[in-house]
């Protein structure tokens, strides 16, 4: 009898321990399915906790906003610009790519902490790559949204394709590849701008009065998105820029960073 009782009594607990191993063994397998099928577009779908903002700037939308952006940083000009936005208290939007980052890290964090916007815009600004199909405009966005969540903990979902979405060389690679990328972006809850107030600093070396006469003559009652450049060759931005937010100012204008919440302004897409 007492055999009988041992021997009932070892196969129960063989049988649970298998019981206990199988449940172990299919939340791992769930687990390692999670991760191999885990998509670019899951990463939308964290909410990690951000770095605590420290001199968190005035974003102040209004009937006459004006909204800095500032395009291919970071570079060693960009504090220069971030000192000029805390003395004003001016926040603004930073449309960052990732080859500069490395070497720039603690300006994307400062940038961040200071309570602007840190915002995609490539991680290689390689058109012949980025735009020779949407999978290779994703793995691109993938890396430079990876590289902003490394240094802020945030994963931005802003974005500004490079040469805007109304660009033509584009379709030298793929025709059609904008309507492509800005209908995926849609879709998936990413927020795409372009601009309405052209600084003209883009077009090589031009003297900070071209750069301030072509903001301040363009703007209006409304949103004023404003494309400006942190490049390091782009001097004279930074020297316009104070003169710049005191007209604004003088004049009634207030300051704000874009986030998903600001209407978006999308040019016609060309492609």
């Amino acid at each position: 009898m007492k055999l009988a009782v041992r021997l009932m009594f070892g196969i129960l607990i063989t049988f649970i321990s298998l019981f206990i191993f199988i449940g172990a063994d299919d939340k791992d397998m769930v687990k390692s399915n999670l991760l191999t099928e885990k998509t670019f577009i899951n990463l939308k779908k964290a909410s990690p906790k951000a770095l605590e903002k420290e001199n968190t700037v005035l974003s102040k939308p209004s009937s006459k906003t004006i909204y800095l952006t500032f395009d291919d940083g970071p570079s060693y000009l960009t504090n220069q610009i971030l000192d000029i936005l805390k003395q004003n208290n001016v926040a603004a939007t930073f449309f960052v790519i990732g080859s500069h980052i490395d070497e720039y890290q603690d300006t994307v964090k400062r940038a961040y902490l200071d309570g602007h916007t840190v915002a995609l815009h490539s991680d290689s600004h390689v058109y012949s790559y980025i735009y020779t199909s949407l999978d290779n405009y994703l793995a691109d966005l993938n890396s430079i949204r990876t590289k902003v969540y490394n240094i802020t903990q945030n994963y931005s979902r802003i974005v500004r394709l490079p040469g805007g979405a109304s660009n033509t060389v584009s379709k030298k690679y793929k025709a059609g590849v904008i309507t492509e990328i800005t209908n995926w972006l849609n879709k998936h809850d990413y927020y795409y701008f372009d601009w309405n107030v052209d600084s003209l600093d883009a077009s090589g070396r031009v003297s900070k009065e071209v750069i301030y006469n072509s903001v301040v003559n363009s703007l209006k009652e409304g949103d004023n998105i404003v494309l400006m450049h942190d490049a390091a060759t782009k001097a004279t931005t930074v020297e316009a820029l104070p003169l710049i937010i005191e007209y604004a100012k003088a004049n009634g204008y207030t300051f704000a960073k874009i986030t998903k919440n600001t209407i978006p302004y999308h040019h016609k897409i060309l492609n």
